[in-house]
């Protein structure tokens, strides 16, 4: 079996931060509790939209 030749191009990406944001965290944020009404628009919705 003949070997892939190496790609010449690497790709690095590099996340940064928005200067205008103000909170400058990075990586994984803690998700918000769902509100009643929310829970009630999807429960709603599963209502209307059954999954099969």
């Amino acid at each position: 079996m003949e070997k892939k030749p190496e790609k010449k191009m690497k790709h690095v990406i590099k996340w940064t931060v928005n200067p205008y944001r103000k909170d400058k965290r990075t990586g994984a944020i803690h998700p918000i509790q769902t509100s009643r009404y929310q829970q009630y628009a999807y429960d709603e919705l599963d209502c209307q939209f059954p999954k099969e």
